[in-house]
């Protein structure tokens, strides 16, 4: 038991180290609305697609993360301000945003682009 204690307290440790400082750029409501059909019964309905891509700026590179509300409901968008500096811990394909209330909230990365994107138009799409 003793070295689970350790061993959490070690991970925690490493949790909180690993955020780097950044500024959040923008939010984006990306949310679209979509026609589905069932073709038996032949019933049409209404779909919203919630999205919201956050950008936030660490260094000299800015990481767009994508947030879909079906993850977790627990996010509003106004838990953050934009050109405000956020806590952000990259995970590989996710960024995770330290929020007002100490929890995270997880994007997940679909774009990396260089600050200078107007001089340097490479990209790195995933």
């Amino acid at each position: 038991m003793r070295r689970f204690v350790l061993w959490m307290l070690f991970c925690s440790a490493a949790l909180a180290s690993s955020y780097q400082s950044g500024k959040l750029l923008s939010i984006t409501d990306s949310s679209s609305n979509r026609i589905v059909s069932n073709s038996q019964t032949g019933a049409v309905a209404t779909v919203t697609d919630v999205e919201y891509p956050l950008s936030v700026q660490i260094g000299d590179m800015v990481y767009v993360g994508s947030y879909w509300p079906r993850w977790r409901w627990s996010y509003a968008p106004t838990d953050f301000i934009v050109n405000d500096p956020v806590e952000a811990r990259l995970d590989g394909k996710h960024m995770y945003l330290k929020r007002p209330d100490g929890k995270e909230l997880k994007t997940e990365i679909i774009r990396r682009v260089h600050a200078d994107s107007e001089s340097n138009p490479k990209a790195d799409n995933r």
